[in-house]
């Protein structure tokens, strides 16, 4: 491995052998991940015995190895449902556009039904208030038929 500014030696020792591991990750880190090898190490031997130092290691690695495939599967799958949840997302946010559309549009039309109303009502009012006025015009000339024919009888009187 080459070295850059980043990288820092570190010495472990795992099962009872020390190794130096250069990488970028802190002391706490390694002390960490070396601490953890040698716990399912000694896992491992205890579960069997007879083999050796290196097959335990295979297993070990085996075991990691099988882990992490399966957390990339995990990683993958969760990846999958993000997208599926990034374009539910923008359907739903491309509904409630759409939506926020409808309410103007519906407000826009009842405002115009209700202007067309009072339009009509106005236009309404008009005509009723020109048939009044024929009614009226009409009573006032039966009025003054009338009248005239009360000043028309008491003259022949």
């Amino acid at each position: 491995m080459i070295m850059t500014e980043e990288n820092i030696r570190y010495k472990a020792t795992i099962a009872g052998k020390s190794y130096t591991i250069i990488g970028n990750q802190s002391h706490a880190y390694m002390d960490m991940v070396s601490e953890l090898a040698n716990e399912q190490l000694t896992t491992i031997k205890q579960q069997a015995p007879a083999i050796t130092d290196e097959q335990a290691a295979i297993l070990l690695a085996m075991n990691t190895l099988s882990v992490q495939v399966k957390l990339q599967e995990q990683i993958l799958d969760l990846k999958k449902t993000i997208g599926q949840l990034e374009t539910e997302v923008a359907k739903t946010a491309d509904l409630e556009q759409r939506l926020d559309e409808l309410k103007k549009n519906e407000k826009n039309m009842r405002k115009k039904i209700l202007e067309e109303q009072r339009e009509f009502s106005k236009e309404e009012m008009l005509h009723q208030i020109e048939v009044q006025k024929l009614l009226n015009q009409q009573v006032k000339e039966k009025i003054q038929k009338n009248n005239h024919k009360k000043l028309h009888n008491q003259y022949k009187k």
